[in-house]
């Protein structure tokens, strides 16, 4: 039972075909986290009620009627248990009445509360939550548990604390000897429900168990690659708890969307995500990620042939402070070496005069200065094939005031220079 799985899918692949653009999720956390964040615990019953759908993600057009049916419900337990005095047993009759009444069929990935409501499906989380919520409206003091892939409640009644499995009708104080009666209150027998292995047992507070419909919503949701919808709730997670745990589901939203967004070959939006990520938080994985995702967008636009439109792009991903000198010159230095060695297709003068324009450019490089000295070089041979040294002479010399340390260039000289002297 995985009820509080987290998905990290780290998927920085070859880019695929752009997909219809959408908007950018949010990362700035609800109003609400953040609030809950500073508050102590207990939470006031109105505060983790709201808590529990926003969570949830429950519709705002929907969210009062929901609000209504939760408070509506707790109203039908207190009455149904008001005969019941002993705290122990009305801590019980509380899952007894969700087991009854909302309770229909466990679903491992339904965590969300309204979800839950309507069509009476649910897992570890929602169940945990929604008994909490009403166990707290009669005045109990309830928090979590969870260990490795499930949680579980926790309850004080009449001094003492019981586990509340809300998985199972029988999951209170599991381990227990529970009575069948007939319908006229005869004990016909007794069942034996084990507890569940509690290996790496954690008891968690309320803000952390509602924290487990946001881990939840966001695992599953990047499971089903809804990695613009994962992130939020993981945002949200993070404002809450602000933990290393927190954190870490919260930069791996962040990577799967980015790396996500890059896979369709959405370059530039998945830079915008992740520059709205690292203005909230300075992570360096979000950094070199976004890097990623600029050197294979200006990639993407030479293979293209969008060469103009691949300079400009990094000229202003520069300046925006978005891309380092090292990867601006770089990157500028390949998109002039591919311009060039197109060019040269044609024209050997045009490729060396291309490469001048990109040492004027990025300054002194020692690739550009290679391919300057073999431009000039091929050009100068073939005015040589073509008998026409002087041309030749006139090459060699100017390309020797550009880069008068240039040893092939000295060599070319030469050659020129005796053939032009030979008899």
């Amino acid at each position: 039972m995985s009820c509080a799985a987290a998905a990290l899918l780290l998927l920085l692949q070859a880019p695929a075909q752009a997909a219809p653009g959408r908007g950018l999720p949010r990362v700035e956390p609800l109003p609400l986290a953040v609030r809950l964040a500073a508050a102590s615990e207990p939470l006031p019953l109105e505060d983790f009620l709201e808590a529990a759908l926003r969570f949830s993600g429950t519709a705002e057009q929907e969210f009062a009627a929901v609000k209504r049916r939760l408070l509506q419900l707790s109203e039908e337990v207190r009455r149904a248990l008001e005969p019941i005095s002993d705290p122990r047993d009305k801590a019980e009759g509380v899952l007894s009445f969700l087991h009854e009444r909302i309770f229909v069929r466990y679903d491992e990935r339904q965590t969300r509360i309204d979800v839950l409501l309507e069509t009476g499906g649910y897992n570890c989380v929602s169940s945990g939550v929604l008994y909490a919520l009403l166990a707290k409206a009669l005045g109990f003091e309830v928090w979590g548990a969870r260990t490795d892939d499930h949680a579980f409640c926790r309850i004080r009644a009449g001094g003492r604390s019981f586990d509340v499995e809300t998985t199972s009708a029988f999951g209170f104080d599991p381990g227990a000897r529970k009575e069948f009666t007939d319908s006229f209150g005869k004990v016909t027998g007794y069942t034996y429900v084990p507890p569940s292995s509690y290996r790496q047992r954690t008891e968690i507070g309320e803000r952390a168990l509602l924290a487990l419909i946001l881990y939840n919503r966001s695992a599953f949701l990047g499971e089903r690659q809804g990695y613009l919808e994962a992130v939020p709730p993981a945002v949200d997670a993070y404002a809450l708890l602000a933990d290393r745990e927190s954190h870490e589901r919260m930069v791996a939203a962040f990577l799967n969307l980015g790396s996500w967004l890059g896979l369709q070959g959405e370059f530039l939006r998945g830079v915008d995500f992740l520059t709205l990520a690292l203005d909230r938080h300075r992570e360096p994985r979000l950094e070199s990620l976004r890097n990623d995702l600029l050197h294979n967008w200006t990639l993407s636009l030479v293979t293209r042939r969008e060469f103009t439109a691949a300079e400009r792009g990094l000229d202003a991903h520069r300046a925006a402070g978005l891309m380092s000198e090292g990867e601006w010159k770089s990157l500028t230095v390949y998109v002039y070496q591919i311009k060039a060695r197109e060019a040269a297709a044609v024209d050997f003068a045009a490729a060396a005069a291309m490469v001048r324009g990109g040492l004027a450019k990025v300054g002194p490089d020692a690739a550009l200065e290679r391919s300057f000295e073999v431009y000039v070089h091929n050009q100068v041979v073939t005015l040589i094939r073509e008998h026409r040294l002087q041309d030749a002479a006139a090459v060699i010399d100017e390309a020797l005031r550009f880069a008068p340390n240039s040893v092939r260039l000295k060599n070319d000289r030469s050659l020129v220079t005796a053939r032009l002297n030979s008899p």
